[in-house]
C-alpha cells in the first residue's frame, strides 16, 4: 500500500505540473507567474485523487519559487499517516520535479519547488511543508 501511495502521489504531481508553457515576451518570472493564476483558477481545487487535492498553485517572484497548495485526505491525513509515509512523499514528490519535462526551463533557471498540505479533516493543521531547491532536484 505504501508503494502505492508513492506512486500515486508521483503521478499526481506530474499531472498537476504538466500545465502547458506557452508565451512570447514575458519574462520567465511572468510566465511562472501567469501559468501557475491559470492553473489554480482553472483547475483548483481539484477533486481528491489519491488522497490529495490540489488547492492553488503560487509562484512568487521575490524568492523564485513555485508552491503547490495541498490538501491530504485518507490515510495521509494526520500526524502519525505523514510520520509513517513522510520519506515516500518526499521521495515521490522530489522525483516528480525530476522527471517533469515540463518544468525543465524553471529547473534550468534554479526556481525552488515548495509543497504545503494540509488536513482535510481540520485545515488550519500544515500537516508538512516541503520545498525543494536544484541543489535537491539536479
Amino acid at each position: 500500500k505504501s508503494m502505492r501511495l508513492a506512486k500515486n502521489i508521483l503521478f499526481f504531481s506530474l499531472m498537476v505540473m504538466s500545465a502547458p508553457l506557452t508565451s512570447c515576451q514575458e519574462s520567465l518570472e511572468e510566465r511562472a507567474e501567469r501559468e501557475a493564476r491559470e492553473y489554480t483558477e482553472k483547475h483548483c481545487p481539484t477533486p481528491p485523487q489519491n488522497d490529495v487535492i490540489t488547492d492553488s498553485i503560487v509562484f512568487d517572484r521575490n524568492t523564485r519559487t513555485w508552491t503547490q497548495y495541498l490538501t491530504f485526505t485518507g490515510i495521509i491525513d494526520d500526524e502519525k499517516g505523514i510520520r509513517e509515509h513522510n520519506e515516500e512523499i518526499h521521495k515521490s514528490l522530489l522525483e516528480s520535479i525530476r522527471q517533469n519535462t515540463e518544468m525543465k526551463r524553471y529547473k534550468e533557471a534554479g526556481f525552488s519547488f515548495a509543497y504545503i498540505c494540509r488536513s482535510k479533516k481540520d485545515p488550519k493543521t500544515i500537516l508538512l511543508t516541503l520545498k525543494y531547491t536544484p541543489k535537491d532536484y539536479r
